[in-house]
């Protein structure tokens, strides 16, 4: 059996984010997108993601009504980006401090990380819940996975 790479599990996390929204989404009509955000930093982890429902961008909590399931999701969601810690730690590797992905229900994904600091920047700090709301403005006037960097190759 073949081992499986520092990529494969990389991208193997980012896949199972995008499942489990997807699970949540069970019964909801006519999304096209899922996007992902994900905040890790300094012992602080943060997982939300939003929906586009034809030309509108929704959160997550706007569309999936069930309380428990939203906190199982974001719980889980929290614990798989810890597991990408442990895993950019195993293999030596920088940890994204932040994650957007979109996941295109035609196929196709798409993911921009950044490796700066957020919530902990001296000047400026921004919390993952203030940058995840911002992002979703950003969508919604039209913008996409911009304003954070592509990794390092």
């Amino acid at each position: 059996m073949a081992e499986e790479t520092f990529e494969d599990a990389f991208m193997d996390i980012q896949t199972g984010l995008v499942s489990l929204v997807l699970e949540a989404l069970e019964g909801v009509a006519g999304v096209s997108r899922v996007y992902i955000f994900g905040a890790v930093e300094e012992g602080m982890t943060s997982f939300n993601a939003c929906v586009q429902l034809g030309e509108r961008i929704e959160r997550l909590d706007a569309v999936v009504c069930d309380r428990g399931i939203l906190l199982q999701v974001m719980g889980l969601g929290a614990s798989d980006l810890e597991g990408l810690v442990q895993l950019c730690t195993r293999h030596g590797r920088a940890c994204p401090t932040q994650l957007r992905g979109c996941y295109d229900m035609g196929g196709g994904y798409d993911a921009r990380y950044s490796y700066e600091p957020l919530a902990s920047r001296a000047v400026d700090p921004v919390a993952p819940g203030t940058a995840f709301a911002a992002w979703v403005e950003e969508l919604r006037a039209g913008g996409d996975l911009a304003h954070v960097e592509k990794p390092p190759r």
